[in-house]
């Protein structure tokens, strides 16, 4: 019996120009092979002209045009030649938007007001997730047995190392290995321990907050393997302070009370002050050359009930380091705020606490970081 290949040659033979011209276009459409395939006997048998090569495809002026369009997942094309890893990199900045994608998070971790995520660092990532009492450590693949360990009071903040898992609530910061056992504790009995932060030299940057009077708000920094504080400073300067981001030799730190970015050293010198449009920030997060700020979520409604602010809370700012505003990415649900900020997999992921209850009901996964 004949091959099928041969069959369908014998069977193709017979068929017109056009409608050979028509299969093999919906095939490459249908097809990545395909393509592929006809690219390859394209490119031996029907070479372009060496003029659309040299004035089209390598023109330095023409190079940016083609690239532009292109998206993240074609990064391919960057290693075509010099010209057009040129040319990528000077069209790159349009491709950094953020926009959400689809991503699988465990629902059964899901409504519940004490959440927060972090990310273990290196080759193999892995994600950290607070929900309600407990610390879990999911697998890759997101399956959210992993391992599971409980902070010795509420806590509601996380922080990630190659070594440890920090879980901030209360008047206490405590660490854990990865396999759940306690190692250390800092604590405060006259102030709350907040917004837990890795920074370089083994440091280990945390909000202190006294219910009630923001102006005795300060950051600590601590030893981060024992949790012993190095040197404290801020305040006086700070007036309810939030979360907080190391960048470089520096400490950015929201300062929701005067609507601003305060920028310390690392050791505890005040540099400057940032402000943009953006309303009360409460967090923001380094990933790779950006800073991304989320504004605390005003409830303040009118005399109908209808929230006065309403976009506050569910906008993500996109900044540069200088602080200028690049994007606003805005949650398509007026009155929705995000409670949290976290790089995993190359996505930012942002739980987003629904209105009034205040409980995270979905993990929103975003790519252009």
């Amino acid at each position: 019996m004949a091959p099928a290949s041969s069959r369908i040659a014998a069977r193709l033979a017979d068929l017109s120009h056009t409608q050979l011209l028509e299969i093999a276009a919906a095939g490459c459409e249908a097809s990545a092979e395909v393509k592929n395939r006809a690219d390859a006997i394209l490119a031996a048998h029907k070479p372009l002209a060496l003029w659309a090569v040299e004035e089209v495809l390598l023109s330095s002026d023409l190079v940016p045009h083609l690239l532009a369009p292109l998206q993240l997942e074609d990064g391919a094309a960057a290693a075509v030649c010099s010209r057009w890893a040129e040319g990528w990199k000077a069209t790159n900045e349009g491709r950094r938007r953020l926009r959400q994608v689809a991503f699988d998070f465990p629902q059964d971790l899901l409504g519940t007001d004490s959440f927060d995520l972090a990310v273990v660092p290196g080759g193999d990532e892995q994600l950290v997730v607070m929900s309600d009492t407990t610390v879990r450590i999911l697998a890759r693949d997101m399956s959210s047995g992993g391992i599971i360990f409980e902070p010795p009071t509420y806590s509601n903040q996380l922080a990630a190392s190659e070594d440890f898992v920090y879980a901030a609530g209360d008047h206490l910061l405590t660490s854990f290995t990865h396999a759940g056992t306690e190692v250390a504790r800092y604590e405060d009995p006259d102030k709350f321990v907040a917004y837990p932060v890795l920074g370089p030299s083994g440091l280990l940057f945390c909000n202190l907050y006294k219910m009630g009077d923001a102006e005795r708000d300060e950051i600590v920094a601590l030893d981060a393997r024992t949790l012993q504080p190095r040197h404290r400073f801020g305040q006086s300067l700070l007036k309810s302070a939030y979360g907080m981001a190391v960048v470089g030799e520096e400490l950015f730190v929201c300062e929701t009370g005067n609507d601003r970015l305060q920028v310390f050293s690392l050791a505890g010198e005040h540099r400057r002050s940032i402000t943009g449009e953006w309303k009360r920030p409460a967090e923001v997060r380094l990933v790779k050359d950006r800073l991304y700020l989320l504004e605390e979520f005003d409830d303040e409604e009118d005399e109908e009930g209808n929230l006065i602010n309403p976009l506050q809370g569910g906008r993500i700012f996109v900044l540069s380091l200088q602080g200028d505003t690049l994007q606003v990415y805005t949650h398509p649900i007026e009155g929705t705020r995000f409670g949290g900020l976290c790089c995993f997999d190359k996505k930012l992921l942002a739980p987003v606490r629904s209105r009034g209850l205040g409980m995270v009901n979905e993990v929103v996964a975003l790519c252009g970081v």
